[in-house]
């Protein structure tokens, strides 16, 4: 069926005809069948034949070839990444075998796809890849021959490249913490090449600023591709509302790249709400001045100031309230020209919305008493202070003072 054919015939015994197969492969494997047919004639012309024929089975028989091919590489971070483990071999080889060695020695055993028989091809794709795919990849192949293993490999290493990747991390996992509570800060810079720079702070605070070379901080966790630190602030404070921002950097094609990732953290406590009145027990025509500060995280949004139940003034209204900082309002109203009518219970009401949008409120209360000392009046409707026997009279007395007069 190929190569080389050559026939010999004579008229003289025996008749050979030969195939002669340069390079034996897969498709040449098979059985292969010779008959002859023999004829001669009696003297009378009859014409008479013998046939026979013999069989022999080729076998295919290949050591197993192993070869690993990578679609891209190098890569980028976020890039997709076929690699391709293909194993070839008579009899059929097993399953071909993925190992992978990082950089710090560690094997590790990769799962792949298999198709086909004679040729086992396995495929694993990245997709995407990171810079954990770094490494050494091995491709492992073999079958058996005459009872004897026939083993194959290739090894390809892939190299992934990235510019700065900051990864800023709360723990526990939220943005809101319960005023009291702790909480760990990570940041971790990656990059291939490695990473060079990193700076962790929050608005007006730095807490780490570190450079290259790598183990010059005990604070500094260092791997192949990334540098990490970690800061926990116990019991927080409202005041560690903030902006947390982690910056890293390092150098590709001899210019430096940077990253950085913020969170913005807001520290969360029920409000509350404290009064100041600068003068308690004032004098008539005296002014008084009320201070209402309502503290919480999330910041108050509703403060009222009443007078017995009557509301003087709110956040609503312009010149009331002025941000403190964050997570206060400050509220201030001045009562001039007072009266006696100014006596009485004042409150400071503050709301804001916690956890989940619940809203929680707190009140406090302080008492006001215009001070006076009493006065007497007696008003009459005319000058005249004689009248006639049997005639009446009306008599009027206007006591006024503060606190009211009891006597």
């Amino acid at each position: 069926t190929s190569g080389d054919t050559t026939c010999f015939q004579n008229q003289n015994f025996p008749s050979e005809f030969v195939i002669k197969v340069e390079t034996f492969s897969a498709g040449e494997a098979g059985t292969y069948k010779c008959s002859a047919t023999t004829k001669w004639y009696k003297t009378d012309g009859t014409e008479m034949g013998k046939s026979a024929e013999n069989t022999i089975v080729l076998n295919y028989v290949k050591a197993s070839t192993a070869t690993l091919t990578f679609d891209k590489n190098p890569a980028e971070v976020g890039d997709t990444v076929i690699l391709t483990c293909r194993v070839e071999g008579s009899p059929i080889p097993g399953t071909p075998i993925l190992t992978k060695t990082a950089q710090d020695g560690s094997n590790t055993t990769i799962p792949m796809e298999c198709s086909g028989n004679m040729t086992k091809i396995c495929v694993k794709k990245f997709d995407p890849v990171d810079l954990s795919d770094n490494g050494i990849y091995k491709c492992d192949g073999q079958n058996v021959i005459d009872g004897i293993n026939k083993t194959s490999s290739d090894n390809q290493t892939l190299l992934i490249e990235s510019d700065t990747i900051a990864t800023l991390v709360l723990t526990p996992p939220t943005a809101e913490p319960d005023l009291g509570t702790n909480m760990t800060f990570t940041c971790t810079i990656k990059g291939n090449p490695a990473p060079t720079k990193l700076i962790f702070e929050r608005k007006g605070e730095t807490y780490k600023n570190y450079s290259a070379p790598s183990g010059s901080d005990p604070e500094i966790t260092t791997g192949p591709y990334s540098i990490s630190y970690s800061k926990t602030i116990n019991l927080l404070k409202l005041s560690d509302t903030s902006e947390y921002n982690c910056t890293g950097e390092n150098m590709r094609n001899g210019s430096a790249v940077s990253d950085s990732d913020v969170k913005s953290l807001a520290v969360i406590s029920n409000v509350v709400v404290s009064m100041n009145v600068d003068n308690t027990h004032p004098k008539i025509n005296e002014s008084v001045t009320l201070t209402c500060e309502a503290v919480g995280g999330r910041k108050p949004h509703l403060v009222e100031l009443k007078q017995d139940d009557v509301v003087l003034k709110s956040n609503s209204d312009a010149g009331f309230c002025t941000d403190k900082d964050d997570f206060t309002l400050e509220c201030t109203e001045t009562l001039t020209s007072i009266d006696f009518t100014a006596t009485g219970n004042c409150s400071c009401l503050a709301r804001n919305r916690v956890e989940n949008n619940i809203e929680h409120q707190d009140v406090t209360y302080t008492l006001v008493e215009v001070s006076q000392r009493v006065a007497v009046s007696s008003p009459q409707s005319s000058s005249v202070n004689e009248v006639a026997f049997g005639s009446s009279l009306t008599l009027t007395c206007i006591v006024e003072g503060g606190v009211a007069p009891h006597k």
